[in-house]
């Protein structure tokens, strides 16, 4: 539960999504990962264990027939949870699983 005195910094509002994913980065590195809430500007990952994420990487995530791929970077880190923001909208030919 968020604490009511702490103001709100996120540009868009995330909602709980908890899907599979993972990170990829250094064209063959692949980590999993749990999103555990998604907006249209970042997400909030969870891993197994403690993971220091690359300064950018990308987000592969898929939830039946529909599949995104998001280019981001860690914004903060609290144990094995880190906070990504996108840099830009998902990529080319993939479809934005918030629709």
């Amino acid at each position: 539960m968020r604490d009511s005195r702490i103001p709100e910094r996120r540009k868009t509002q995330r909602r709980p999504i908890f899907l599979e994913g993972t990170i990829s980065f250094a064209g063959r590195y692949r980590l999993k990962c749990m999103v555990q809430n998604l907006s249209e500007t970042g997400a909030k990952l969870a891993f197994h264990k403690v993971t220091d994420a690359p300064a950018e990487f990308t987000l592969n995530v898929s939830l039946a027939d529909k599949e995104a791929q998001y280019l981001a970077c860690p914004r903060w880190r609290r144990g094995r949870l880190v906070g990504a923001e996108f840099a830009r909208p998902p990529m080319a030919n993939v479809v934005w699983l918030q629709d």
